[in-house]
């Protein structure tokens, strides 16, 4: 990961530590994904939680895995 990719997730990646406690990620051997590992489980046995295909996906999910885990997501009502 770049130094300019560190700086983009910085923050998501702060708040999701905040609340998860555990998170690895790994740049893919091809292209611009990454792998994200949840656990130390997962990560010694290979099985990734998440794979994001950019450093954007990576950035929002690290975003919505923090509102999801604090109830931000929203109540869906009828209309």
């Amino acid at each position: 990961m770049t130094n300019k990719e560190k700086e983009l997730i910085k923050d998501n990646l702060r708040a999701y530590n905040a609340n998860f406690k555990y998170i690895k990620i790994v740049s893919a051997d091809y292209g611009d994904g990454f792998y994200v590992f949840t656990s130390e489980e997962c990560f010694k046995s290979g099985s990734w939680t998440q794979y994001c295909y950019n450093i954007d996906y990576l950035n929002g999910w690290l975003y919505g895995a923090v509102q999801a885990i604090n109830k931000r997501c929203g109540e869906r009502r009828e209309l």
